[in-house]
């Protein structure tokens, strides 16, 4: 199974309102027209990991929906701390192929989607709503399937302070539930950039945002033009990544 991820788009209503100097609308074009060109006609899914708009409006979702409506490939997609949750709803479930789905299950694995959105603030929280979602999923999971979480914001650190310091506030409650279950990855979103590495012998993979990148190691604002997104490939033994970063 071939699975794009597509992060942190952060959408305007207008193509040419900028964040941090970066038409992001532009850019979330460029990657789409490069993933038709060379990927669609083997991709089973997209996964929208969080952030897809930067206004928060209508017209912004109304955009990625109209972008990705056309691939006729399902899309997962779960809030990010820029998005209005309410707002998404309205837009993707009149959009054929989007679909906001807790659980998903595949022959060789299964994937459990979270929302990390705490409404305000930069930071993620799982509330105890999403921490009971998690147990229950993790207790009903088939012992014969390898697991997947979906989320916005990182449960540990990628070694940037600039993005650290929003990171999953209560962290050590997903890692108490997590810790010696059949989970085997972590994808998330939030960091803009493309991180890969284990915690608690978890491996967590992040993507490049499609608007651009914050400069890793950074504990100041500094932004990387470049944009991209990741790749992913399941099966019965486990899983490989590509990088596409330009």
């Amino acid at each position: 199974m071939k699975l794009i991820q597509l992060t942190d788009t952060h959408l305007f209503s207008n193509d040419e309102q900028e964040l941090f100097g970066v038409k992001s609308n532009l850019k979330f074009k460029e990657v789409i027209n490069k993933i038709i060109a060379e990927e669609i006609n083997d991709t089973d899914m997209i996964f929208l990991t969080g952030d897809i708009s930067q206004d928060e409006t209508i017209e912004s979702y109304q955009k990625i929906a109209d972008h990705l409506s056309s691939l006729n490939i399902p899309i997962y997609w779960i809030p990010g701390n820029h998005d209005d949750l309410i707002r998404m709803e309205t837009v993707f479930q009149n959009t054929a192929n989007f679909n906001y789905h807790r659980h998903l299950s595949l022959p060789e694995w299964q994937f459990i989607f979270l929302n990390t959105k705490v409404e305000g603030r930069g930071d993620g929280l799982l509330s105890q709503s999403e921490l009971a979602l998690l147990t229950s999923e993790l207790v009903s999971s088939s012992p014969h399937k390898k697991i997947a979480i979906v989320m916005h914001h990182h449960p540990a650190p990628v070694g940037t302070p600039l993005i650290d310091h929003y990171i999953l506030e209560n962290a050590d409650e997903f890692w108490n539930i997590v810790r010696g279950t059949k989970v085997e990855l972590i994808i998330c979103g939030h960091v803009h950039g493309d991180y890969r590495f284990k915690h608690n012998d978890i491996m967590i993979e992040s993507s490049p945002a499609t608007c651009m990148q914050w400069e890793k190691g950074s504990s100041e604002l500094k932004i990387d033009t470049s944009i991209g997104y990741k790749i992913y490939y399941f099966d019965e033994n486990g899983y490989r990544v590509i990088v596409k970063m330009w």
